[in-house]
């Protein structure tokens, strides 16, 4: 059975009719049939010989599968240019189909209905070619701008925090090491001046752009001010700048907060929203400057001239928020900053002497951080917080008719 199928299989050739077909395709007509016999025996020899090359290949390869790259190989090896497009890995689907004494084996292709690609919505018109041009460098100094890489990714910062030793910039270890005679003189216990390890110094532009970010961010602009925070939220290159803008808000929280200056409050914790938005910057070097000025807009005595009046609620909640996100961000085992930031609430809350705006700000700052904080912490003194509420509003209207009374009895 097997033999007859490879004898039937051997004496297969391509008819006449596609040899007819083909030639018509290429603008030959009326092709005699003796033509069409010869062309149809040879180009039926020809794949053949093409097909069994490729089963070598195929067999050399070890695999049971015959693949387009063996037609490839097979056609390099009789010098005919292989066949391009046809680099599948999986089986190509043909279909077969036959009818009216005809086979035929087809690639099935899916239909497309006409009423879906008209009722699609056009794609965005692509931008025109355009060129800008940015400075690279000025005087030898990169600017920080978006189309400059930034000068330290935030891994680099973080490294330089974490691991300083590993930061020495070259030329900078011969400065470090002691000499035999510096040796000496230190087990002798004489003085020794030590040199920095790095400076940070900002380039004019630096300069210039920290006052005007500064200054629009506490000025009385609300555009300038949207734009400079905003700058601050996106701008790659402000690491240089960090310690300094960490310095001008823990300053200027520490002094308006003795002005009780409410607007430039709102306005400093604006800009640690801002830096902390911002992901190519590595904060966590100054925490210890951002969030005490945090906490002191939250559980501060007052943070306004007339607090009767002035909204200053939303000021300690939006702190809190901040807060809790400092948490979420940079709270480590390590660190345990929201354990002691949660200790600080506490105890400043659990205080008998604590002034009813600290205290709301405690209640704030804890409810900011979790679910499992309001469960332990809150929830179980609702009841104390309650009662102690409804006393201090009766002994203020037992104040207020006090003082009525005395001014009737004061009526000549």
């Amino acid at each position: 059975m097997a033999e007859e199928r490879r004898s039937k299989l051997s004496n297969t050739l391509l008819p006449t009719e596609s040899m007819k077909g083909i030639a018509e395709s290429i603008g030959v007509s009326q092709m005699q049939e003796e033509t069409c016999q010869v062309l149809s025996e040879e180009v039926s020899y020809r794949i053949k010989e093409i097909a069994q090359d490729a089963l070598k290949f195929m067999h050399h390869g070890k695999r049971r599968k015959l693949m387009t790259s063996d037609i490839d190989y097979a056609l390099k090896l009789k010098n005919v240019e292989p066949l391009y497009g046809f680099h599948a890995q999986d089986f190509i689907p043909f279909r077969f189909a036959s009818g009216g004494g005809r086979e035929l084996y087809f690639y099935e292709e899916k239909e497309v209905d006409l009423s879906d690609i008209i009722n699609t919505p056009l794609p965005r018109v692509p931008l025109d070619v355009s060129m800008k041009a940015h400075w690279l460098s000025i005087e030898g100094v990169q600017p920080a701008i978006p189309e400059n890489p930034p000068p330290a990714p935030k891994e680099q910062q973080k490294a330089e925090s974490t691991e300083p030793l590993k930061a020495v910039k070259p030329g900078q270890e011969e400065e470090g090491q002691l000499q035999g005679k510096d040796k000496k003189k230190l087990l002798e216990g004489s003085a020794m001046k030590l040199k920095p390890r790095s400076t940070h110094e900002l380039s004019v532009e630096q300069q210039l752009y920290y006052k005007e970010i500064t200054e629009a961010c506490v000025g009385s602009c609300e555009a300038k001010r949207a734009e400079a925070l905003q700058s601050i939220a996106t701008d790659p290159g402000l690491y240089q700048m960090l310690p300094r803008f960490s310095t001008f808000i823990s300053e200027g929280v520490r002094v308006n907060v003795v002005q009780n200056n409410l607007a430039l409050l709102i306005y400093l914790m604006r800009m640690v929203k801002a830096l902390m938005d911002n992901p190519t910057l590595y904060l966590e070097k100054y925490l210890h400057e951002l969030i005490p000025a945090v906490v002191t807009c939250i559980v501060s005595r007052q943070l306004c001239l007339r607090p009767d009046v002035d909204n200053h609620w939303a000021l300690r909640d939006f702190a809190a928020r901040l807060m809790a996100q400092s948490c979420k961000t940079f709270s480590t085992t390590t660190n345990n900053i929201q354990s002691r930031i949660t200790k600080t609430f506490t105890k400043s809350w659990l205080d008998e002497k604590t002034q009813w705006t600290t205290r709301y700000g405690c209640i704030a700052g804890l409810a900011e951080l979790g679910h499992d904080v309001i469960k332990t912490l809150i929830i179980p003194r609702l009841q104390v917080e309650g009662s102690r509420v409804c006393v201090t509003l009766c002994v203020e209207a037992l104040c207020a008719l006090t003082l009525l009374f005395s001014l009737r009895l004061l009526r000549p």
